[in-house]
C-alpha cells in the first residue's frame, strides 16, 4: 500500500515536472521540419529520429543476483516534442530473462555535432517472474506477476559521425513489486543523414 502511494506521488510530480518541460520547448520561431545542418561537407536533418541499443547491469529489490540487462529504444518526434518507446528485457544471465519491460515516454533533448543528451521518462508495463527460494526454514514457491509502474532515464552519447555515436544510460524503473535501476552502454543510430551538401540549401540553420 504504502509502495502504492509512493508511486502515485512520483507519478503526479513527474506529470507537473514534464508538463513544464514541455511548455520550457516551446519556440516561438517558425517549425521547418526540412531543417538540416552541415557536418564535414554533409546534410543532416536537425528535426531527426533515432535509436539506441545497448547491454548493462542492474540492481533489483525482489532479487539477490545482480541483474544482466538487455535494452532497445526508438525516439521519435512530433514537431518539437520527443518522445520513446522501447524493450527492456533483464534477467540473472543475459538472454535467460526472468522480466520483460516495455515503455513509453516523454522527453528533452540536447543535440549538437559532438553529442547527444537527452532525458525520458513515462509509463510501463512489464512481466515476469521470481525464482523460488529458501530462507531460513521457509520455502519460497515461484510466483510470477504483471504490473503498471513508473519508467525513466538518461543518456549522453558522443558523436562519431553526426549520426553515429556511443554512450551511457542510466536507467530506473519503480512499481508495486520492485525498485529497479542500473546502467547501460548503448549504440546510437540516427536517422538524420540527407546527402552531400550543396552549395545553396534554403532549409540550412546558419549557426
Amino acid at each position: 500500500m504504502l509502495i502504492f502511494i509512493a508511486l502515485k506521488t512520483k507519478l503526479s510530480i513527474f506529470l507537473l515536472f514534464f508538463g513544464f518541460l514541455g511548455y520550457s520547448q516551446k519556440d516561438t520561431s517558425k517549425y521547418d521540419r526540412l531543417e538540416e545542418i552541415l557536418d564535414n561537407g554533409k546534410r543532416y536533418a536537425l528535426h531527426n529520429n533515432y535509436l539506441v541499443a545497448g547491454f548493462g547491469y542492474a540492481g533489483s529489490t525482489i532479487r539477490d543476483k545482480e541483474q544482466a540487462t538487455l535494452g532497445i529504444d526508438f525516439v521519435f518526434h512530433i514537431k518539437r516534442q520527443h518522445f520513446q518507446a522501447g524493450v527492456l528485457m533483464s534477467g540473472d544471465e543475459f538472454r535467460s530473462n526472468n522480466n520483460l519491460s516495455g515503455h513509453l515516454c516523454y522527453g528533452y533533448r540536447i543535440e549538437n555535432e559532438k553529442s547527444n543528451i537527452a532525458f525520458f521518462a513515462g509509463i510501463s508495463q512489464n512481466k515476469g517472474a521470481v525464482a523460488g527460494s529458501i530462507r531460513g526454514g521457509d520455502t519460497i514457491p515461484i510466483y510470477y506477476y504483471r504490473n503498471t509502474g513508473l519508467y525513466a532515464n538518461v543518456s549522453y552519447i558522443h558523436k562519431l559521425t553526426y549520426d553515429i555515436g556511443i554512450g551511457l544510460e542510466g536507467i530506473i524503473e519503480l512499481n508495486q513489486n520492485e525498485i529497479f535501476g542500473g546502467i547501460k552502454a548503448i549504440l546510437y543510430f540516427s536517422g538524420a543523414y540527407r546527402g552531400k551538401a550543396k552549395i545553396y540549401n534554403k532549409h540550412v540553420k546558419r549557426k
